[in-house]
């Protein structure tokens, strides 16, 4: 290797007298292509980067197959979760005035305020053999029931499908 070749390899002055150092154009515009394609589909996989609405939907999801589990490995026809607007909570057909408590929460009544959500008002149940039913009194579902909850401004909702009580 020529005395040349070695200084432009480390930064020095190539024989023409202009430097070596610093990026091409082309590989600017790939760096910037790669990082455009990224956050595309970064925020397009949940419109943001916000993570609450994703978060309470997973709360509720876990509650309701929680109660279909509790419901079929007990016996237990009908175990409920029932949201009025302000509060959810669970319980057991047979005493509806005891609230049950539910996985990850501190009270049995959780207030919607205390978890800044808001849930259309909606009675999902479940006998023995886990299938799901609506209302008060329970009439067996027939179409998806659908929860909405909305967090942030930002709105999803929860199906629970019938026959099966399947949350995707």
């Amino acid at each position: 290797m020529t005395q040349a070749h070695r200084s432009t390899a480390h930064g020095g002055k190539a024989p023409g007298g202009s430097r070596c150092d610093g990026f091409t154009l082309i590989e600017v515009i790939t760096v910037l292509l790669i990082i455009g394609i990224l956050s595309t589909a970064i925020l397009s996989r949940g419109g943001s980067l916000n993570g609450d609405l994703t978060a309470r939907m997973g709360e509720v999801r876990s509650q309701l197959r929680y109660l279909q589990l509790m419901a079929m490995k007990n016996g237990i026809s009908y175990l409920v979760l029932t949201c009025d607007g302000t509060d959810y909570w669970a319980y057991n057909s047979a005493d509806a005035n005891k609230p049950l408590p539910l996985p990850g929460e501190s009270a049995a009544k959780i207030p919607l305020a205390d978890k800044k959500m808001q849930m259309d008002p909606f009675t999902i149940s479940y006998d023995a053999f886990g299938i799901p039913y609506n209302g008060s009194p329970q009439v067996k579902l027939a179409n998806n029931a659908t929860i909405s909850i909305t967090v942030g401004g930002q709105t999803d909702s929860l199906t629970v499908t019938p026959e099966t009580g399947f949350v995707p």
